[in-house]
C-alpha cells in the first residue's frame, strides 16, 4: 500500500465528512450528499453501520476508481472544493 496515497485518501475522506456535517442543515445539499453516498458507499457498507469517513476509506481500499469518481461528483455538485 502506498502510504502517501492512503494519507491523501484519509484527508479527502475527512474533508468530505466535515463538509457533510457543515451542510447537514441544508436539506437540499444533504439529499445530494446522501444520494451520492448511497451509490458509492452502500456497496462497502450495505447496512449503513459505518460512519461516512470509515465507509469512504473502505471504498478507497476496495475500489479507488469509484472513490475518485465519488469525489469528482461531490466537487461537481459544489459540495466540496478541491
Amino acid at each position: 500500500m502506498d502510504i502517501k496515497a492512503y494519507e491523501k485518501a484519509q484527508l479527502t475522506a475527512q474533508k468530505i465528512s466535515f463538509a457533510y456535517e457543515d451542510l447537514f442543515g441544508d436539506n437540499d445539499k444533504r439529499k445530494i450528499f446522501e444520494a451520492i453516498f448511497g451509490r458509492f458507499l452502500n456497496p462497502v457498507d450495505p447496512g449503513g453501520a459505518m460512519e461516512p469517513y470509515d465507509a469512504m476509506v473502505a471504498l478507497w481500499r476496495k475500489n479507488p476508481d469509484n472513490f475518485d469518481l465519488m469525489v469528482s461528483e461531490l466537487e461537481k455538485s459544489s459540495l466540496i472544493i478541491d
